[in-house]
């Protein structure tokens, strides 16, 4: 029984809201011209159980005080809610609308957030290393990107013994009709649609290999129930 309520957390939108009122996030993402998408990753976040898990299991498993990055960071909803769990929260971003939105988020969340403009594949700086790194809901959409990659470039930001929570669409999707085409293009003839936004695809076994490969082991894996495509969640901890 211990070990359901320990579950249930992950798998319902409990204590993932962020409570801020959805037109003061849309009027801060109007004012900065970011793009509309990033006032839905705050209002739907709860309900985006690959994003929420990750993010749970670094706050669990980092002790207060410690510190996270986010590339990929965005808006800052997943480092708002770091920050309100204890934890140090920074990122980087390469989209300077979605920064400034991050900043002015977070002032209005009561949290301090450290972020700057940057490339999360091919990053100019990286940070002092730190105990956990996230990476949730874009590494697969950017053509040529890769998690062998990820881990080469993003590992030495990362303290021995640390954490990565990330993400990545389940290789099972490979036998969904269609997959092969960007689901906003349903709609259209096949010969109009463009190429899956989902760029690659990872089963457990292949996650295990490339951890391996570069250092890292699968502390931890689940795969939601819901969403299209179902995307694995995974912590993965540097061994030294």
């Amino acid at each position: 029984m211990a070990s359901l309520w320990r579950y249930l957390p992950d798998i319902l939108p409990f204590g993932d809201s962020l409570d801020l009122p959805d037109d003061l996030v849309e009027r801060v993402n109007a004012s900065t011209g970011a793009e509309p998408w990033f006032s839905h990753a705050f209002a739907a976040r709860a309900r985006r159980r690959h994003v929420c898990l990750a993010c749970r299991w670094l706050a669990r498993d980092l002790p207060e005080g410690a510190t996270v990055f986010e590339p990929g960071c965005g808006a800052g909803a997943n480092l708002i809610w770091l920050a309100r769990e204890g934890l140090v929260a920074r990122g980087s971003d390469l989209v300077p609308e979605a920064l400034d939105m991050c900043r002015r988020m977070a002032v209005y969340s009561g949290v301090a957030l450290d972020v700057w403009q940057d490339d999360g594949i091919n990053p100019r700086r990286l940070p002092d290393p730190v105990d956990g790194i996230l990476s949730v809901n874009w590494l697969y959409h950017v053509p040529g990107a890769s998690m062998d990659g990820f881990l080469r470039t993003w590992r030495p930001a990362l303290k021995p013994r640390g954490v990565i929570a990330c993400d990545v669409p389940d290789s099972s999707y490979n036998k969904v009709k269609n997959n092969q085409y960007h689901t906003g293009d349903e709609h259209l003839p096949e010969d109009q649609r463009r190429p899956s936004e989902y760029r690659f695809r990872l089963s457990r076994a292949d996650m295990e290999r490339i951890a391996a490969d570069n250092g890292f082991r699968v502390e931890r894996h689940a795969l939601p129930l819901l969403g299209r495509p179902r995307r694995g969640v995974y912590l993965l901890r540097r061994e030294d």
